[in-house]
């Protein structure tokens, strides 16, 4: 299937594509290891949020942000 199929598929039909989409990258994201440094990352990351040296912000927040001096 090519983009071009995409979309010509109906709404609904493009959900039913997506579900399945992710379900089968999650089961792979599942099973597939994680880089050491990737999960170093993000112990440091979460360490800085619990420490309060970080903020953890809302998806809607960043978006708002995105292009804002």
């Amino acid at each position: 299937m090519n983009v071009a199929e995409i979309t010509k598929l109906s709404t609904r039909e493009k959900f039913e594509l997506m579900e399945a989409l992710w379900e089968d990258m999650r089961s792979k994201a599942e099973k597939s290891d994680i880089p050491q440094e990737h999960l170093d990352l993000v112990q440091e990351r979460w360490a800085r949020v619990q420490s309060g040296e970080s903020v953890l912000l809302e998806w809607d927040e960043v978006k708002d942000s995105i292009g804002k001096p």
